[in-house]
């Protein structure tokens, strides 16, 4: 049954403030990274005369105005000129904050810092880093990366004396650190932190955060990191619980950031108060603009809070001076703010996310709701809170899918049974920790039931994520796939057709159906070994008709789904972790979202092994239900993958505590008649070195292999001239990070390989490299 036909309602009018904000974030993303390589003497002038075209054009405007009024291409080109401007003066700062490092760093000793962190502190690959306000000794002020030492979870807002040496960025990531408007990077001294973390500074929002964040970890138990995530917006326990992942799968990943929804919840809380208080119009508008303020200084200010901060004050301004609102207005004027105080603000994948969202539910979710129009109590109970899903989708998706590499199919699902749980669970934490941060004496009865009234989102959203197929992987551009978000909304807001529930769910149906057909290994070959270009990390895919074998994961989540969705890889017969490292295992867990495995493979002992990385592949392993699919493999033991038999050659046993020295080597070897006999052999070493493979040369064919996984990322320990000339490969392959910190590849293991005649590819070069076989020859293509 669908609904009226005639209901749909009348298309949004684009209010100007809204364009110009458009326009001006738009070009703003364009042009600012694109100066980069602009000559820091060209800057000022293209500014000046950028700033002078934007001066005609508003005085233009302005004349237009008082007469038939001015056209949104007048506009629209006022705030070209004015994004211009705008980064042509910051990329000037910049540059002067970026030579003012290079010239503070170099060999020059450790110097003495004020920093003050504007934003929450986030566990790395290497530790505990931050965005902050650095002043030095003679007043001068720039935004850097703080390195901080081991467990500094500090919070935005703290301050703090540290002593190091400021660093320009390096060339390796000098695009990234000019694109979110950092000078440079200082590494907090350990010693000196150290010494001064009793004097850290900070103000009464920051230590009531800090109080309520420990209570809720005291006291909230399992659920500790939701309730502290959803409260008071910190993010790196949830992260570390696995939680967030499941949250990203379902496409609830917003639920978890502080942002419109949460901040409408506390302000109705507040609202409702006042009005029990009897307080006049007015008075309510002020103290819950007043509280709406203090909240988003609790939650450490993230820039979604802040966003939809602005646009909450405009509508309570709005009701202040009894004056209609206009949310699309609000909006414009968010993007004017923020993208003028900040241009590097354009870039924010939390920013446009949070923007996109607004903008597609303001613009599009009437248009959906209408759908239902004819049913009245399915349009509140369903059809409401799918349009607010899928307007935010229409607008976001695209670009969210690219970011996490992967696409939720169950979002609309998830969405609809969590929304009532997320605002049950947002409005009892609140209140709890409210009051347990008043009477700390209460705070295990109030914290635990917050934390209990947090237990059927947790459970939901872990349920779902459970299910096979919940996502789905994604490999594309982030800046196509914003390019693409914006047409999709451009072409249904001037096609602003009439929807119907049949309507929507056959679109929904095609688009679901034509995901999995691009997803079929159709042109892929199909007997192939594929090094997949994971960062500084080692991830193989063997596969081989309908079968799939993938050795190791790596350790960045995003880039191996982005790797399983080139390679269209939906499933795994088995995951093969070589040592338990976690630039090898790290990725695990994220298995099962996108290509859950059958069967985990590990050499003898590791299971039994107590050192922590074995405890914590061994913890990741039940959490995907793979602890009773698990295999250990000894030296003999083979494992087959279609025309693959991969043989175990090492480790005898463990002696490393399942490090390097103990990585499972495997010699694969492709029968492609069914002979019997081994046309092409591949030895795969993790992150064994010479040292190992000298003790299990003769367990390999007499004329060597022909396709060689260098051990450790090419280490200079991973080979020597004589075990280069003994295993001979025709191809070799690396798998390392660009520009890593450990200097791999070694100069000297090309060099070796390079003696022996053969073809070696590095990831950081080759991205994805496929070796593809065949009864008379091995091909090689590349990624790029």
């Amino acid at each position: 049954m669908t609904g009226d036909l005639d209901s749909r309602p009348p298309r949004p009018f684009l209010p100007p403030l809204l364009v110009a904000g458009l326009v001006l974030w738009a070009a703003t993303a364009l042009i600012w990274p694109t100066l980069r390589l602009a000559p820091t003497a060209a800057l000022p002038v293209l500014g000046m005369l950028a700033l002078g075209a934007a001066v005609w054009l508003a005085s233009h405007a302005l004349r237009a105005a008082r007469g038939d009024g001015f056209s949104l291409g007048a506009l629209a080109a006022l705030s070209l000129a004015a994004a211009v401007a705008l980064c042509s003066f910051w990329c000037g700062a910049l540059r002067g904050s970026t030579a003012y490092a290079e010239a503070q760093g170099g060999d020059s000793a450790p110097a003495t810092w004020h920093a003050e962190l504007t934003e929450d502190a986030r566990r790395g690959d290497f530790g505990w880093h931050a965005e902050a306000r650095l002043r030095g000794e003679d007043g001068r002020v720039l935004r850097v990366r703080l390195n901080l030492p081991e467990d500094a979870a500090l919070l935005q807002g703290q301050s703090m004396t540290v002593s190091g040496t400021l660093k320009p960025p390096a060339e390796a990531v000098a695009a990234y650190y000019w694109d979110t408007g950092l000078a440079g990077s200082l590494t907090a001294s350990e010693s000196a932190f150290v010494s001064e973390e009793a004097a850290l500074d900070s103000g009464p929002f920051v230590h009531l955060r800090r109080r309520a964040l420990d209570l809720i970890a005291a006291c909230g138990g399992d659920n500790a990191p939701l309730l502290q995530a959803l409260v008071c917006g910190w993010r790196p326990a949830i992260e570390e619980s696995g939680l967030y992942d499941c949250f990203k799968a379902v496409g609830l990943a917003h639920l978890v950031a502080v942002s419109g929804a949460h901040l409408s919840i506390v302000v109705l809380f507040v609202a409702g108060g006042l009005k029990l208080l009897r307080l006049g119009r007015k008075a309510t508008t002020v103290a819950s603009a007043l509280f709406l303020v203090g909240y988003v200084a609790f939650t450490g200010m993230p820039v979604s809070a802040l966003r939809a901060a602005v646009m909450a004050a405009t509508g309570l301004f709005a009701l202040w001076a009894n004056r209609r609102n206009s949310a699309l207005s609000a909006l414009g004027l968010c993007l004017l703010l923020f993208v003028g105080a900040d241009p590097a603000c354009a870039l924010s994948a939390s920013f446009a996310l949070s923007a996109g969202s607004t903008l597609g539910i303001v613009l599009f979710a009437p248009l959906l709701s209408s759908a239902f129009a004819g049913l009245p109590r399915l349009k509140k109970v369903v059809g409401d809170p799918l349009a607010l899903t899928g307007s935010s989708a229409l607008a976001t998706q695209p670009y969210a899918a690219a970011l996490f590499s992967q696409l939720p199919l169950l979002s609309p699902l998830a969405n609809l049974v969590a929304g009532p749980l997320f605002s049950l669970a947002c409005l009892v934490g609140f209140v709890a920790v409210l009051l347990a941060c008043l009477a700390p004496a209460a705070a295990p009865g109030l914290i635990g039931a917050a934390a209990l009234a947090c237990a059927p989102l947790s459970a939901v959203v872990n349920a779902l994520a459970s299910l096979q197929g919940s996502c789905v992987p994604i490999d594309a551009a982030p800046l196509a796939a914003a390019v693409l978000s914006g047409a999709l909304c451009i072409g249904l807001w001037a096609w602003w057709p009439r929807v119907s529930i049949g309507g929507l769910s056959g679109t929904a149906a095609a688009a679901v159906l034509a995901l999995f057909v691009l997803r079929l290994p159709l042109g892929m070959p199909t007997d192939a070994i594929v090094m997949l270009d994971v960062g500084q990390g080692d991830a193989f895919l063997v596969r081989s008709g309908a079968s799939a074998l993938l050795i190791d994961t790596g350790n960045q989540d995003s880039l191996l789904k982005a790797a399983l969705a080139r390679q269209r890889v939906g499933r795994l017969d088995a995951v093969a972790v070589t040592h338990s490292d976690d630039d090898h295992c790290g990725s695990l867990s994220v298995l099962g979202d996108v290509a859950p495995a059958s069967a985990l493979l590990v050499p003898e002992g590791l299971p039994a092994c107590s050192c922590k990385a074995c405890s914590e592949l061994m913890a990741a392993a039940r959490t995907e239900g793979l602890a009773d699919a698990l295999v250990e493999l000894s030296p003999g033991d083979t494992v087959r993958c279609g025309k693959f038999s991969i043989t175990v050659l090492w480790p005898e046993r463990l002696a490393d505590d399942g490090g390097n020295a103990d990585s499972l080597c495997l010699l694969a070897s492709w029968d492609g008649d069914g002979d019997g006999a081994a046309e092409w052999t591949a030895l795969f070493t993790g992150d064994a070195e010479a040292e190992q493979l000298d003790q299990l040369t003769d367990k390999l064919p007499a004329s060597g292999v022909e396709v060689l996984k260098v051990g450790h990322h090419g280490s200079k320990k991973s080979l020597d001239a004589s075990l280069a000339e003994r295993l001979s490969p025709k191809v070799a392959l690396i798998g390392v990070g660009e520009a890593n910190r450990y200097g791999h590849p070694s100069q000297n293991t090309l060099d070796f390989l390079e003696k022996t005649g053969c073809a070696t590819y590095c990831s950081d070069e080759s991205g994805d490299v496929v070796v593809a076989f065949s009864e008379d020859t091995l091909t090689v293509s590349t990624q790029r």
